[in-house]
């Protein structure tokens, strides 16, 4: 086999479009934004172990799953530059271990599908539906998709990046059962709103399903000034703010033309609840899944 280097890259996702009880289980709606984890694969030194322990473990069993020469789990070397904040919501853990997946399968010169790459990773944690080139409806626990969206939504984010870190698999051991349960006509109604608007490419319809989403999840997870946060954003011509559901952030959906991005940041920074976040930044939504960068 040829020395080489491959470098790949995944999407994050800002949160999700909606998460909770949908078709009997817990499932999820993420969606990519131009943030990307970026991993790099080439023969060396694993003298990098303890720092990117889950990517080596993505590894090892992608290494078995393609039925390899288990050297390879040891002559192999993964550096990572990620783009995305950790234990925020962003899905910067899942965009590390998709875009390793992918760097590997390259490398061995193996195809890969976002099944097969959701089936390992859900091996190692919980992970977001942003493996899949389409919107996905996915069961984040057992990795049984149920819905691939044909149609994207094309807009632009404004991402607000709390302060609070959330270890996911942490979150996931706590029981949330009942307010799940609870949530479920509203998680109902959220969905209904969004599969209409990604069907018809209207974006107050998906808007108008994740705040209903958003504001069943602060019974979970709150986020500090969220209700004004999504006064001001709909007043100022946003079409609908977005949270993620097992960390902190929040995303204001919104096109150029129609909001008024920076009387909304004048607004908000004057509020109390601005203390409880570290930043402000602007993406816009992508295709998901990872692919080849350099290589």
């Amino acid at each position: 086999m040829i020395k080489k280097k491959i470098i790949t890259r995944c999407p994050g996702s800002c949160g999700e479009l909606i998460q909770g009880i949908i078709l009997g289980g817990e499932k999820l709606i993420s969606y990519p934004i131009d943030c990307y984890s970026y991993v790099k694969i080439e023969e060396g030194f694993q003298n990098n172990r303890n720092q990117y322990p889950k990517a080596y473990q993505a590894l090892e069993k992608a290494i078995d799953y393609f039925g390899e020469n288990p050297k390879w789990s040891q002559k192999l070397r993964i550096e990572i530059e990620s783009e995305l904040p950790k234990a925020k919501g962003m899905a910067s853990s899942t965009a590390d271990l998709g875009a390793t997946l992918l760097a590997i399968a390259i490398y061995l010169r193996r195809e890969v599908t976002p099944e097969e790459m959701t089936k390992i990773c859900l091996e190692i944690e919980p992970t977001d539906s942003i493996l899949f080139p389409d919107l996905t409806l996915l069961d984040h626990h057992k990795g049984q998709y149920r819905r691939r969206y044909q149609k994207q939504i094309n807009c632009k984010v404004l991402v607000l990046e709390g302060k609070q870190m959330i270890d996911t698999l942490e979150f996931h051991k706590i029981n949330r059962e009942s307010i799940l349960q609870k949530n479920i006509p509203q998680i109902h109604q959220a969905m209904q709103k969004i599969e209409m608007g990604i069907e018809k490419e209207n974006l107050k319809d998906v808007g108008q399903g994740v705040i209903l989403s958003a504001f069943a999840n602060q019974k979970i997870l709150k986020k500090p000034g969220l209700e004004m946060i999504v006064e001001k954003a709909l007043n100022l011509g946003a079409y609908g703010v977005n949270v993620a559901h097992s960390g902190s952030i929040v995303g204001i959906i919104f096109h150029d033309q129609f909001f008024d991005k920076e009387n909304f940041l004048e607004k908000i920074k004057k509020e109390n609840f601005y203390k409880e976040y570290n930043s402000i930044k602007e993406y816009q939504t992508v295709q998901g899944g990872p692919d080849i960068w350099e290589g």
